[in-house]
């Protein structure tokens, strides 16, 4: 069927990108940000403000030194750009949730993903039943920003620019262990030998950390035995092969039913901070809101000895 051309906006020769990309010009007033927001090239942002000045015969920057300025022109429209973005991600939401299902991927270490996150998932679906999370475990190798995500949870503050982040938590480093590893340990009033310790390659320095901090001396650490994960090292001090430093917070489950046990209750580190975040600009942005929240809801706190 052909449409009469009358009913064709004249502004769709531009192609959509090309407002977006404008549009966090104006908002970052840096060609460079919104470059890194849309994984694009300086000179392909520049080549996007182009069309549109082309199109309106209009400049809608002005330059003071190294300080891009949107012009009164380009306010205007990068704030009905911001709007129909607004009203197209309310509808977009609005027909995922009447068709069915929401999924939400969500990129998250490993070993907080399966010790923490994964078993409180049940509260959040029994919340909000139409929304699905699906956890993509990552490793300290990983270029996590590769993988496809609606939400990112990181060991430290290391976000894009323009993504919405929160602090979760801070870890609270213990050593931890078996009873019966525990008990040997204690009596050997810290005289730690070689099997008596395991640690993971993908957290280094952290063992050593924390013997230093809790005044066994940072050596001990080279007795220990190595394993590729924090996840595999745990497993190993499940197995009762020695005692790892783990933060408390991912474990307050097997403490709380005994399988683990801090070995020196209250000789702790302060580790990093845990942080959330999500792109503002998601079309599923009402319900990567409700995931944070409920995160937020859910914070570990510090696990008692």
């Amino acid at each position: 069927m052909n449409v009469p051309s009358a009913h064709i906006s004249p502004w769709s020769r531009i192609p959509v990108k090309a407002l977006l990309v404008f549009e966090s010009v104006v908002r970052h007033k840096s060609v460079m940000k919104a470059g890194n927001e849309f994984c694009i090239t300086h000179s392909a942002v520049s080549k996007n403000i182009s069309i549109l000045e082309d199109y309106l015969g209009h400049t809608l920057f002005n330059r003071t030194g190294r300080t891009l300025m949107p012009t009164a022109e380009a306010e205007v429209l990068a704030k009905a750009v911001r709007e129909a973005e607004s009203l197209i991600d309310g509808a977009l939401a609005g027909i995922a949730e009447r068709c069915g299902t929401v999924e939400l991927d969500i990129v998250a270490p490993a070993t907080f993903a399966m010790r923490w996150l994964i078993p409180r998932l049940p509260d959040f679906t029994g919340r909000h039943p139409h929304v699905h999370p699906q956890i993509r475990p990552t490793h300290t190798p990983d270029n996590w920003q590769t993988i496809p995500f609606d939400i990112a949870v990181r060991r430290g503050a290391d976000m894009p620019a323009h993504f919405l982040s929160r602090p979760l938590f801070t870890e609270t480093i213990g050593l931890v262990a078996t009873r019966c590893v525990a008990e040997r340990l204690r009596g050997a009033r810290g005289a730690l030998r070689p099997g008596d310790l395991v640690a993971a390659d993908t957290r280094p320095g952290e063992l050593a950390a924390w013997l230093d901090a809790a005044g066994f001396g940072a050596k001990a650490a080279e007795a220990a035995v190595h394993y590729p994960h924090n996840y595999i090292a745990l497993e190993a001090a499940l197995a009762g092969r020695g005692a790892m430093v783990v933060p408390l917070e991912i474990v307050p489950q097997l403490l709380d039913d005994g399988h683990l046990t801090e070995v020196f209750p209250g000789r702790t580190l302060t580790g990093r901070t845990y942080h959330v975040g999500h792109d503002p600009r998601s079309p599923k942005r009402p319900y990567l809101d409700a995931f944070v929240a409920w995160l937020e809801m859910q914070t570990p706190m510090p696990a008692a000895a």
